[in-house]
């Protein structure tokens, strides 16, 4: 009985565990499992933050450039597009070698076109007023003659002209030179290039035309040789009627003014040169099946 009493008495004399350590021995690990991750969190989180002696700049390097409009890097200039001049012909050559060629030549035919369908009036008519009485010049008077009235003519206008300039610049006491000095300055100078061109197109035009008269001379086709043999033959009454100045005089005209009146009348004009161009060609076909040995080869 004393044991168990004994056993009752330390048992109940002994001191009661405090809250704290019940939950230190409950929850104590948790806790510092919270606690070590709120420290990584700070840690992670100051290690992110800039230190400030690395805010501050150091000594060593330069100061920074002030602030300021960016300085112009000067470029290489730009070369400038120019446009092709276009024609109602075709599309320009957009070779480098060949443009100024190119150029050129549409320039020339575009000229000729306007000169001939009279799209200045005043221009065309300077041109075929000038061809036409050097033309009618040339049936009076021979072309030595005609060639050295025009050069005086010239003459006297430029000299006229070039002491009036002189007299008048005396009085006024200016200095404004020669008067003809743009047309002094500027090149008149004919190129190889252009030359070489134009002699090689000739050249070509001259080959052809020995190699048909070739032909047609030496009888490689009958028909062709008969109808040259006509045109010839034609020829000899024209120019029982008129000599070679007249006829150039006649196709100068005739280029003045058969392009206008085409231009004019092309719906009448194609229909007429229709109409004759087949009976030509009826009254053709029937002498070739009458006469024997002129119908060609079928090839």
């Amino acid at each position: 009985m004393e044991d168990q009493s004994h056993n009752i008495s330390s048992s109940h004399g002994a001191p009661e565990p405090d809250m704290d350590d019940i939950l230190d021995l409950t929850g104590g690990q948790y806790a510092r499992k919270v606690e070590e991750d709120e420290e990584d969190r700070r840690s992670y989180s100051d290690s992110l933050e800039p230190s400030p002696e690395s805010e501050e700049p150091s000594s060593d390097l330069p100061p920074p450039p002030p602030r300021g409009p960016l300085p112009v890097i000067p470029t290489a200039p730009i070369e400038e597009e120019h446009d092709i001049p276009t024609s109602p012909y075709g599309p320009p050559t957009t070779t480098t070698g060949s443009v100024g060629r190119t150029f050129l030549a549409q320039f020339l035919r575009t000229e000729v076109v306007d000169l001939l369908y009279w799209r200045d009036i005043k221009k065309s008519g300077l041109v075929f007023g000038a061809s036409l009485f050097l033309l009618l010049s040339l049936t009076v008077f021979s072309i030595v003659s005609v060639s050295a009235y025009i050069a005086l003519a010239l003459l006297s206008v430029t000299i006229s002209f070039r002491i009036y300039k002189g007299v008048l610049q005396a009085i006024q006491k200016s200095e404004e030179g020669h008067p003809f000095k743009c047309c002094l300055d500027s090149n008149v100078a004919v190129s190889e290039e252009l030359v070489h061109k134009y002699s090689n197109v000739a050249l070509g035009h001259v080959n052809c035309t020995l190699k048909e008269l070739r032909r047609l001379f030496l009888v490689e086709d009958l028909v062709d040789s008969l109808k040259f043999a006509v045109l010839m033959w034609v020829f000899t009454y024209i120019g029982a009627l008129f000599n070679g100045l007249t006829l150039l005089i006649l196709a100068l005209i005739s280029l003045f003014s058969i392009p206008v009146i085409y231009e004019r009348h092309q719906t009448q004009v194609d229909h007429y040169i229709a109409l004759i161009s087949k009976n030509f060609n009826n009254v053709k076909d029937l002498i070739l099946a009458k006469v024997p040995g002129l119908k060609r080869k079928a090839d």
